[in-house]
């Protein structure tokens, strides 16, 4: 793909070099009135028209039309190509409204498109470091659910109950133990141990905000969250520890895929710009095609 955007791209200059070189009376080159400046705007055009019909085939999966990776590559290179042929349409010059207009709404597309590109290239390889146990976007709903689950189980086969509605506020016995854990970055601090209590009355002050989303919740914190865990355990019998293990991985998974949901966001997040310049840089190329068609030219 490489090779046939570097030929094509060689040959369009050559050609406007050729062009401009027997046409000595007309110092602006290739306009994009002649034949070959309407061949530049149309090959501009179609290169549009098949860039948008990369998006029109993802939401349709079942067309099989090529493979994903050969269409995302045109995508790119082409698109690029387009760039250089609206260049050689237009002799480099900004024109009128509407040239102006479709010259800043093409760079800003080529832009947002390459900015997408190294997003691409850098946020997969930082999931890889940053979410070990990386799952697929489309389950992470059910993913969040199940951990919720499988931690009001864990409480409630070691503490009795896992009801926030049948558990009062936390004692004031275990927020200065973990506060004082806190402080000094999980060191144990001496306490006696209330057993089931503890594991309930953590539960309902920490682990369900942490688990309902709630944005300033203290598990969020991987040293918080150590911290707190490392208090629980002075307030638990050693029996309890292991039941507590589980919930702090269960929290640390919790963890991984918020981080998860985070980059896959920011990954996406440039398509919100990137694909509606597309389009009206689209509409209004057809416009001007439209324009320079009926009445020779275009402002």
């Amino acid at each position: 793909m490489i090779r046939v955007v570097l030929v094509l791209g060689g040959a369009a200059i050559l050609l406007y070099l050729w062009e401009g070189s027997s046409r000595a009376a007309d110092s602006d080159g290739s306009r994009g009135a002649t034949l070959l400046g309407l061949t530049f705007g149309g090959g501009a055009l179609a290169i549009m028209l098949f860039c948008a019909a990369l998006s029109l085939k993802r939401r349709v999966p079942h067309w099989r039309i090529g493979r994903a990776q050969t269409w995302l590559r045109g995508h790119i290179w082409l698109g690029l190509l387009s760039v250089l042929l609206v260049a050689l349409h237009s002799a480099f010059h900004a024109g009128g409204a509407l040239t102006l207009t479709l010259w800043i709404l093409l760079l800003a597309v080529t832009a947002s498109g390459l900015f997408g590109v190294l997003l691409q290239q850098f946020i997969p390889r930082l999931l890889l470091h940053a979410v070990p146990e990386e799952t697929l976007a489309q389950q992470l709903d059910r993913q969040f659910t199940n951990l919720r689950k499988i931690g009001e189980q864990i409480v409630a086969e070691t503490a009795g109950t896992a009801d926030p509605e049948s558990l009062g506020r936390t004692t004031q016995l275990v927020q200065e133990v973990a506060a004082a854990a806190y402080a000094t970055s999980g060191a144990q601090t001496a306490a006696a141990p209330l057993g089931p209590e503890a594991m309930r009355r953590f539960y309902h002050d920490y682990l369900v905000p942490f688990f309902r989303g709630t944005p300033m919740a203290p598990l969020l914190s991987r040293r918080r969250a150590d911290s707190l865990f490392a208090a629980l355990r002075t307030m638990t019998t050693p029996e309890q520890h292991p039941h507590i293990d589980e919930l702090a991985e269960l929290c640390e998974r919790r963890r991984q895929l918020l981080r998860q949901r985070r980059l896959m966001r920011i990954l996406f997040a440039w398509l919100l710009i990137h694909v509606p310049l597309s389009w009206g840089l689209l509409a209004l190329s057809i416009v001007h095609a439209a324009v320079a068609l009926r009445f020779g030219g275009a402002s």
